[in-house]
């Protein structure tokens, strides 16, 4: 099946009011429709704008999972380290 331009332009619409509403509950399904798009595509053809605008946010969205990475290795490093006896048990 292909989606013609008018579908696109209208899943466009839909995105850009998820994004700039923060419709935070309407992400998931926004990225779901992109990211099969994305993955039924063997290559695309952007100007040279649009691929720094993609590496920069790719570049943000790396940075932070880092981040968070880094975060719940120290957590669970922490919690490692806390002697067992200073523990107390769950009632």
């Amino acid at each position: 099946m292909k989606l013609m331009q008018e579908e696109l332009n209208h899943l466009i619409f839909l995105t850009e009011v998820v994004i700039e509403g923060k419709k935070k509950g309407l992400m998931d399904e926004t990225l779901r429709c992109l990211l099969y798009i994305v993955k039924s595509l063997e290559e695309v053809d952007l100007p040279d704008m649009v691929v720094d605008q993609i590496d920069q946010l790719i570049a943000k969205i790396e940075a932070d999972l880092r981040i968070e990475n880094e975060r719940g290795h120290d957590i669970r490093g922490h919690l490692d380290w806390t002697p067992r006896s200073r523990r107390q048990p769950l009632e």
